[in-house]
């Protein structure tokens, strides 16, 4: 699946996220969000991202971290899921 067919159900329905009033903030502000930031970090455009069906897990992953790790304060040692920086790290263009 291409990352630009993801729906707030599929990743509702990957992520096992039951809250019924979550698909406007899931459609509107964290799917645009995890894909800003799979294009920001692989240096891919969204046509390019595209073409890796894979990355749409990262982005599912990354959308469900943002669902669930609301907090203002983050701790010292949260880091990028393992997952996400493979998948991410494969495609990744922009090497300084």
């Amino acid at each position: 699946m291409k990352i630009s067919e993801l729906t707030a159900g599929i990743v509702k329905d990957y992520c096992g996220i039951s809250d019924d009033n979550s698909d406007d903030i899931i459609e509107k502000v964290l799917l645009p969000a995890a894909r800003e930031y799979i294009k920001g970090y692989t240096g891919l455009t969204a046509e390019q991202c595209d073409e890796h069906e894979d990355l749409s897990i990262a982005c599912m992953i990354l959308v469900n971290d943002m669902f669930s790790q609301r907090d203002y304060t983050i701790s010292m040692h949260r880091q990028i899921s393992p997952t996400v920086k493979t998948i991410l790290g494969m495609y990744a263009v922009n090497y300084l």
